[in-house]
């Protein structure tokens, strides 16, 4: 077992784990579908401290687990291991980037941005006879694509407010999609809106987009 001579810390533990998680990260690059136990071996930690840590990077989105195979003896088929594409990488932001500017040189660009929003919005079954329940239903989508989102009753109708863009870094260099977000939220919402506060890149992160009814 290795020794680590510091004083405990909270910044020496977090550099432990931290440290421990990297390398089982870097051990299961080079050998995916690898059980607990193995990588405890090669780690020289217990298979009870690599588990814990398997256990955090699966509910962090880094590791998965891909299958499982017989012990050889009688109990629970033996757990294995691979990362995710989180771990291993993509080019989904270039990919977006290059599509949303070839989308921004088109004159149905923003019919096709319309377009993108019915097919997102029809994944969802809305409930077109009451207005709050379809409100409250649109708002549970809008979280569940992270949005962050709520929603406020005003006499000429809702008022929607994200605290939070799933897009961030292309939206700061794309502004068609907040044009998105607002068909996005018309359909949700069967009310035309508008987007009247934009949030403040780089000012405050936290500051909310604001969509209000279109007046008349």
């Amino acid at each position: 077992m290795q020794k680590y001579f510091c004083i405990i810390t909270d910044t020496c533990y977090t550099l432990f784990v931290q440290s421990t998680r990297q390398k089982i990260l870097h051990y299961l690059n080079s050998h995916p579908g690898a059980a607990a136990v193995e990588i405890s071996r090669s780690l020289d930690l217990t298979a009870a401290n690599i588990r814990y840590h398997l256990g955090l990077l699966i509910n962090s989105g880094w590791v998965q687990i891909s299958g499982k195979r017989d012990s050889g003896y009688a109990g629970r088929p033996i757990k294995l291991y691979n990362l995710t594409s989180l771990s291993l990488g993509t080019n989904i932001e270039l990919l977006l980037a290059a599509m949303l500017e070839s989308l921004a040189t088109k004159k149905s660009a923003n019919s096709d941005l319309r377009a993108i929003a019915e097919t997102l919005a029809a994944k969802i079954n809305l409930n077109p006879d009451n207005r709050i329940l379809r409100f409250n239903k649109a708002l549970e989508y809008l979280n569940q694509l992270n949005y962050h989102a709520s929603w406020e009753a005003r006499p000429d109708g809702p008022q929607v407010i994200l605290r939070h863009c799933p897009y961030l870094e292309l939206a700061k260099n794309h502004t068609q999609l907040c044009q998105f977000d607002n068909h996005l939220i018309s359909i949700l919402f069967d009310t035309p809106l508008e987007l009247t506060q934009k949030r403040s890149f780089g000012t405050n992160p936290f500051s909310p987009c604001i969509f209000k009814p279109k007046p008349g």
